[in-house]
């Protein structure tokens, strides 16, 4: 019975990490396109933030505890990211 949840939710787990990734393809398509630097910056944060939860699922889809650390380092690192963009574009920077 165990098992059978266990595969129910590696499935899951799958589904939401395709769907995570095609959203993160249509942020891209913003990153490029923009129609300002602001709405690119956005965009590039949320990708961030998504890439990191991807990791983490991905993490627990593989039962490895080094992806869910790398997952939130990335989505801090993109966090720093943006403070400093956004400081650069205000031109206090």
């Amino acid at each position: 019975m165990s098992e059978m949840i266990h595969n129910l939710m590696r499935n899951d787990l799958a589904v939401v990490g395709i769907v995570l990734t095609v959203m993160a393809i249509c942020l891209i398509y913003r990153i490029i396109r923009g129609p300002h630097a602001v709405d690119r910056l956005a965009a590039a944060d949320s990708v961030d933030v998504i890439i990191g939860v991807v990791m983490v699922i991905f993490g627990c889809y593989e039962d490895r505890s080094l992806y869910v650390d790398l997952g939130l380092i990335t989505a801090l690192l993109g966090f720093i990211e943006t403070i400093l963009i956004s400081k650069y574009l205000e031109g206090k920077l």
